[in-house]
């Protein structure tokens, strides 16, 4: 490595041991009133819909100047609420708020349906507690299922242009759509909460971040798309930076994925200590020509994959099925200011086993993948990794094993430190 990734170990270490981003993402402030939500007329009985009596908690509490919004153990059947400034919304254990699944109690827009529990231009706001929300996704899975067509459907949480947010103990299952959507909000902690949907349940990704100063940890989801998708987006000036992620848990799902797209920019990414088992892919990353922007100072480090199909998967070309089978074939095109950038990207102390094939990165014929490092990484797959558009790719103290085939498929593709012509088995 050079002086420049060298230093970027480092300060990813720097960071995780507590002396970082871990410790400088601002948690919200709330007061410590507390306003149940039965003294407001809820019932927990998960019949009676408790959605004005959340309204009416959340008023109270806002006009008290914030606190504690509670919800004790019991099921409370809710359409959308709206969260507010310096709230914090706690599930005692036992707890369930139930997303009714009655159409009826979502208005429909040309966006789509109401998201099921939302924030927007909120600061200090919380979701705590040993409880559970539950999204009741099956009926909105098969609707979708019998009519891709068919209106957006609700996200299960949504802040939009927050700041001061802490998502922590919580359980968040089956939602008609993404489960957790910090969208454009600055200073966020997600820790510490599980969320589960179907493997097979469409779009229901787990988290996706968007905007400054993350820290997501000590995290498990199992999902039926992406497990955490840090989705860059262009109203957020420089650009979106500054996120850690560590000590995760990602089962089914797509991976720790960025995009698709990266038109905003991401920069300062650090990945670590996670574990993937199961999971469609590992690292992903993914965006195409007219969807891109530059992705710099990215860091994943000391982490273990098991039967995950394509543990390290980069593509510029997403989604791949409508690339030409052979990259040989492809023509370069104009750069512009959507061309997919990739600077400093370091992959190091990676370990995954029983993989379907040992990865992918497929850059394009005018943006070439560049400066990606990976470092004691040891892959063991049944096909090898194909490498096309890439240059100066530099392996250290790595291995790959391919069952059958080569250990890499290559075109158009600079690579040091792993003979691409090598054995299959070392």
């Amino acid at each position: 490595m050079n002086a420049d990734q060298t230093w970027a170990c480092l300060a990813a270490a720097f960071l995780v041991t507590g002396h970082g981003a871990a410790q400088v993402v601002p948690l919200p402030v709330i007061p410590n009133a507390t306003f149940a939500i039965v003294d407001f007329g809820a019932v927990g009985d998960g019949k009676t819909l408790a959605t004005d009596a959340f309204q009416r908690t959340v008023a109270a509490a806002t006009k008290a100047g914030g606190g504690t919004v509670l919800v004790p153990p019991g099921k409370f059947l809710t359409g959308p609420i709206a969260l507010a400034s310096r709230i914090n919304l706690q599930l005692a254990k036992g707890a369930v708020i139930l997303i009714s699944d009655d159409r009826a109690h979502y208005p429909a827009g040309a966006a789509g349906y109401l998201n099921a529990i939302t924030a927007k231009d909120a600061h200090d706001l919380s979701i705590s507690g040993e409880g559970t929300i539950d999204g009741q996704g099956q009926s909105w899975w098969a609707a979708f299922r019998a009519d891709p067509g068919m209106r957006r459907r609700p996200n299960l949480i949504v802040f939009s242009h927050c700041q001061r947010v802490e998502v922590a103990g919580v359980t968040l299952q089956n939602s008609p759509m993404f489960h957790l959507v910090p969208q454009n909000c600055t200073d966020v902690t997600v820790r510490s909460i599980v969320i589960h949907a179907p493997a097979n349940a469409p779009n229901t990704d787990g988290i996706d971040p968007s905007g400054w100063n993350y820290y997501i940890t000590q995290c498990t989801i199992d999902t039926g798309d992406d497990n955490i998708a840090i989705k860059p987006t262009q109203d957020r000036s420089p650009g979106n930076k500054d996120y850690l992620v560590t000590d995760c848990r990602f089962l089914h799902g797509h991976g720790m994925s960025v995009g698709s797209g990266t038109v905003g920019g991401l920069a300062n990414l650090t990945v670590s200590h996670c574990t993937f088992d199961g999971t469609d892919s590992g690292i992903r990353i993914k965006t195409r020509r007219g969807k891109g922007g530059r992705l710099q100072h990215v860091l994943y480090e000391n982490l273990t994959m098991n039967a995950v199909k394509n543990p390290i998967y980069l593509i510029d070309w997403y989604p791949e099925h409508d690339a030409p089978k052979d990259p040989a074939t492809e023509t370069a095109e104009p750069v512009d200011a959507f061309t997919p950038w990739f600077k400093d990207v370091i992959i190091c102390n990676l370990t995954a086993t029983n993989c379907a094939t040992a990865g992918t990165i497929r850059g394009l014929p005018e943006a070439p993948i560049t400066g990606l490092s990976l470092t004691n990484v040891s892959i063991s797959a049944e096909t090898g990794m194909k490498i096309y558009h890439a240059a100066g790719i530099q392996f250290a103290g790595s291995t790959i094993r391919a069952k059958k085939g080569p250990v890499l498929i290559t075109c158009d593709a600079q690579i040091e430190g792993l003979n691409p012509g090598g054995p299959s088995r070392p």
